[in-house]
């Protein structure tokens, strides 16, 4: 009887810790990015271990606001699914413009420490500076 019960809790452990349902090379970039050229003290993207995303774009001075939205890797591409609506804005809110419903952009190199992604035919280092729900 013991070991059903051990079993059983084992069995919901693991499904509890697959819930998130991020691929293996997800969870290795969950945490909290910066790009050091836009801003030192606000990250620009945090990728949560439960799969949710939060983005901002940020222009010194002018505008900042934030998205929220689901994320996953799959075969060395991040997918966001974005939240029509920003969830912060501080400056401008009618330069915000569209947010795209959906991102793909591929990761061009993830080392532990600095997550490479590709957009619009440019290259952006994003530099990680800790993990979410450590």
């Amino acid at each position: 009887m013991k070991s059903t019960s051990l079993i059983a809790a084992a069995a919901g452990m693991l499904l509890l810790s697959s819930c998130s349902g991020l691929s293996d090379r997800a969870k290795e970039m969950v945490g909290i990015y910066y790009i050091d050229e836009v801003s030192t003290d606000t990250p620009v993207l945090e990728l949560s271990d439960d799969g949710t995303v939060l983005q901002r774009a940020i222009r010194p001075g002018v505008l900042t606001y934030a998205v929220k939205g689901k994320w996953n890797v799959e075969n060395d591409t991040l997918f966001i699914t974005n939240e029509p609506e920003p969830v912060e804005v501080d400056g401008d809110a009618t330069l915000v413009g569209e947010i795209p419903e959906k991102r793909s952009l591929p990761v061009v190199d993830f080392n532990g420490i600095t997550l490479t992604l590709r957009n619009g035919g440019a290259d952006y280092v994003y530099r990680r500076r800790g993990k979410i729900n450590d």
